[in-house]
């Protein structure tokens, strides 16, 4: 697993803590991966097309 470091507003950042302290989320962490994996779920089929027009060397 890697390790990266994220800005966020102080709003962001709020309501991530927020959603931990109402138990949505056991950890700020586990909220932004929660939101990661629905971004990548979302725009999968844009990622696959990009995939098949990249030229092969």
């Amino acid at each position: 697993m890697k390790k990266i470091s994220v800005r966020l507003t102080d709003q962001h950042y709020e309501m991530l803590e927020t959603l931990v302290a109402i138990g949505e989320y056991a950890s700020v962490s586990e909220a932004i991966r929660d939101a990661i994996r629905k971004l990548i779920a979302e725009k999968a089929e844009l990622v696959e097309k990009h995939a098949k027009m990249k030229p092969f060397v």
